[in-house]
């Protein structure tokens, strides 16, 4: 059986690397390292270690993933003809996507894997930054995180960044959630004798020219009251309190029917905006059919029905279980393959056939308002109009 030993180099220099780690490895024959840029490195190669790196394939391969594949199948190759003992920076159970995959060879019975570990980034970093994680905290991968995973009241570390282009990729994720001018710092080398600390706005972070295995990202916690408005838990604790008993006098006393009639109003503000190109009331009147799902969802949840999640994931589960063809294993070439598909979906949840009065109504009511704006005439001036027309 192939046997792989997976060591973790540490955050920084020899200083922080653990006793029994460093005897391990100056007494190793042959270390493969998945990079040679690690300060124990020159040390290791002072003392006779054959070091065996594969920088070079980052230079092959257009992405990470990649990258990081054709690590593993060197290792597993090397493997065949003996026992291998591979060092990584950090620890190698932290962001460490190379000994991801070598576990999963493992779990397929390819492999055998000893892992031990240097001290991973996380505490020289906190120490540096003096970062208070009692307040909150979390780690995301640079690579492959996305805006949903951000939660501006947590500090935040974002790993695995090496560079200016890395680096702004992160920025186009970041900048999605964070304002342009939030206070970010990037730290070389935490923890060592050549630790280097940046300063500056998040909009900025990739024109830093730098390039190191050992950087990582901060961003602190933002104390700033306008990132809550763009928060849906923020939006559910707003009408949970406005119908509550010491909420609105207005508020608390509603039910769903006596505020239906105020979807089919907002709706078609929605058009009226849609039709007049305007953005900035398309953005408000969405915001008001937004409205109205949150105070009928805490209307349901302060009778003890459902509750705005609930509502969140019927809807979530439904558009993809209605796109076989996007999420699942459904395939379609044409839209009357798409046409089917969409009714093998509906028909799969058990729903049947209905006359669609609303689409009538719709079609009638959207091409009336479609004159009403564009002409600037009455709406029952054009009622009227199409009534006689329908008479005579």
């Amino acid at each position: 059986m192939k046997r792989i030993e997976i060591i973790g180099l540490g955050s920084s220099d020899l200083d922080q690397m653990p006793l029994g780690i460093w005897r391990r490895l100056e007494s190793a024959g042959r270390i493969h390292l998945r990079t040679k840029d690690h300060p124990a490195v020159q040390a290791l190669a002072a003392r006779g270690v054959d070091l065996v790196d594969y920088d070079h394939l980052y230079e092959q391969h257009e992405t990470f993933e990649a990258t990081y594949e054709s690590i593993v199948s060197a290792l597993m190759e090397e493997a065949e003809q003996g026992d291998v003992l591979y060092a990584v920076p950090g620890h190698p159970l932290f962001y460490e996507t190379t000994t991801e995959l070598l576990i999963e060879q493992e779990r397929q019975g390819e492999v055998v894997l000893a892992i031990s570990g240097g001290q991973s980034f996380l505490d020289p970093v906190i120490t540096t930054l003096r970062i208070p994680v009692n307040e909150g905290f979390q780690v995301l991968d640079g690579t492959s995180f996305k805006p949903g995973e951000l939660d501006y009241r947590k500090h935040t570390l974002v790993t695995q960044v090496y560079d200016q282009y890395s680096l702004g990729e992160a920025k186009i994720s970041l900048l999605d959630y964070y304002p342009a001018e939030t206070e970010a710092k990037i730290v070389e080398a935490a923890g060592s004798a050549g630790e280097q600390v940046y300063s500056m706005q998040l909009h900025e972070i990739d024109h830093l020219d730098i390039q190191s295995n050992l950087l990582c990202l901060y961003i602190p916690r933002v104390e700033d009251s306008s990132m809550a408005q763009r928060d849906i838990h923020h939006m559910t604790e707003i009408f949970d309190t406005l119908v509550s008993e010491e909420g609105c006098p207005w508020d608390k006393v509603q039910t769903h029917e006596s505020i239906e009639r105020h979807l089919i109003e907002e709706a078609y503000e929605v058009v009226e905006a849609i039709e007049r190109q305007d953005d900035e009331g398309i953005v408000e009147e969405l915001g008001d059919i937004l409205l109205q799902v949150a105070l009928h969802s805490a209307i349901g949840k302060k009778n003890g029905y459902f509750d705005f999640y609930d509502v969140l994931n019927s809807l979530n589960a439904k558009v993809v279980r209605r796109h076989p063809h996007v999420f699942g294993e459904a395939s379609v070439e044409s839209l009357d393959d798409l046409s089917r598909v969409w009714a093998e979906a509906k028909a799969k949840e058990g729903k049947k056939e209905k006359v669609k009065y609303e689409k009538a109504y719709g079609e009638i009511v959207l091409e009336w308002m479609k004159e009403t704006i564009h002409h600037e005439r009455p709406l029952e001036d054009i009622i009227k109009e199409r009534r006689d027309r329908d008479e005579t």
